[in-house]
């Protein structure tokens, strides 16, 4: 935990995350709609096989499918690594791996567009050493793009306003590499009728509504996906 006394001499992510903590890669592909079925059946079988193992220091906390947003048939993924050493090793071992470059190339052709950020966790909104399922079901990926310099004050703030959403809160991020100045926030429910039910009744809560005030001037642009987990997602 980070007490808000800043350096101006610190960056964020020391700031921010632990030095010795994990790093996250999201990916995200938009697959073609007639290839959804066959594009899940393949990543079941081979993110499965790397997740966890002792070649591929790399582990898959959970696979989800965009429901309501945009953009509509995306496929998101989240990794894991213990750091960026063993980030590299996982992505040169992958590169030479003869069965990852064929289901690549085969995935390849399932897919319009491909993108990913490595992505690194709050102090105090992380995921737990081994996700399971939740009582949930429901997924959502808040993302939001902030001004430049307003990160380290977002993250002041969202240490105090988390507080009144732990019973949904899944875990909190900001980008490190690739689209920068952007943080996401993964939520769970039950159904979409909880959630909006969760949501009005925050407004309920003393200091949440001071949360919401303070950070919603720091966005430059905000959207939101509501997803449902794969079948083989460690998350579920």
């Amino acid at each position: 935990m980070w007490s808000g006394k800043v350096s101006t001499k610190s960056n964020h992510s020391k700031v921010l995350s632990r030095a010795d903590g994990h790093i996250y890669e999201l990916e995200a592909h938009v697959v073609k709609p007639e290839c959804t079925e066959d594009y899940l059946k393949e990543a079941a079988v081979h993110l499965t096989r790397v997740s966890g193992s002792k070649e591929f220091p790399v582990e898959l906390i959970g696979s989800w499918t965009t429901v309501i947003g945009s953009p509509q048939n995306q496929t998101i993924h989240l990794w894991r690594y213990s750091g960026y050493k063993d980030a590299n090793t996982a992505i040169l071992a992958l590169r030479n791996d003869k069965i990852w470059k064929e289901y690549t190339k085969s995935r390849d052709k399932m897919i319009l567009t491909s993108s990913n950020q490595i992505i690194l966790p709050f102090t105090f909104w992380d995921i737990g050493v081994s996700p399971t399922k939740t009582p949930k079901g429901l997924f959502e990926i808040r993302s939001y793009a902030l001004r430049p310099g307003t990160l380290i004050e977002w993250g002041q703030q969202w240490e105090k306003g988390i507080k009144y959403r732990k019973d949904e809160a899944i875990g909190g991020w900001f980008s490190q590499i690739g689209i920068m100045h952007q943080v996401h926030h993964m939520w769970a429910y039950k159904d979409l009728h909880e959630r909006h039910e969760t949501r009005q009744s925050n407004w309920q809560l003393p200091g949440w509504d001071e949360c919401v005030q303070k950070t919603v001037p720091l966005i430059r642009h905000m959207e939101t996906r509501v997803m449902l987990p794969a079948p083989y997602s460690p998350l579920q």
